[in-house]
């Protein structure tokens, strides 16, 4: 019985993200009123990462890396993440739809334990899968230069996104 509520409650989040609009007119605007949510501040190379928030865009998952292997992530398999200035999280490993909660900070997004649906998946697919949800555990720190952002968690595991529409995937 709890595994259906669990699985209801993931059902409904991307139902309801389904049925949300992109609106490139829409800022996210933190609640101090700065303008700014990036996770973080001008590079040594004089990018300034001020302008791309981590939060009210979909970053589209290009690769992962971790101390096993590195696996570059084609379009077509619709892996992605989003996350809400509220900090609602919701995506897709190419596999498996997640969700949950995030809080983003200067540099840090701090995950809350994602749900995720339990398809099996083998090959790229599960690879990727495995190493998504890897990734995205507790604390993760983020840098973004332009339109790509990088995560690396606490083992040195990064996920490399960049800013797009989420891929169709299927239900």
């Amino acid at each position: 019985m709890r595994r259906l509520r669990i699985l209801a409650a993931v059902a409904s989040i991307a139902l309801i993200a389904a049925c949300g609009g992109n609106d490139d007119q829409t800022t996210a605007v933190p609640e101090d009123g700065s303008g700014s949510t990036s996770a973080g501040e001008p590079t040594g190379d004089g990018t300034d990462t001020s302008t791309t928030p981590v939060a009210g865009n979909t970053w589209v998952v290009q690769r992962v890396k971790t101390a096993d292997a590195s696996i570059k992530a084609k379009q077509d398999l619709g892996a992605y993440l989003q996350i809400t200035k509220d900090g609602d999280v919701e995506g897709n490993t190419s596999c498996n739809g997640f969700g949950g909660s995030a809080e983003v900070g200067d540099g840090v997004v701090t995950f809350e334990p994602l749900l995720a649906t339990k398809k099996a998946c083998s090959g790229k697919r599960g690879d990727l899968d495995t190493a998504i949800l890897g990734v995205l555990q507790g604390k993760v720190e983020t840098e973004i230069s332009g339109d790509t952002m990088t995560m690396t968690n606490t083992d040195g595991a990064t996920l490399t996104f960049t800013i797009g529409e989420p891929p169709a995937t299927e239900m």
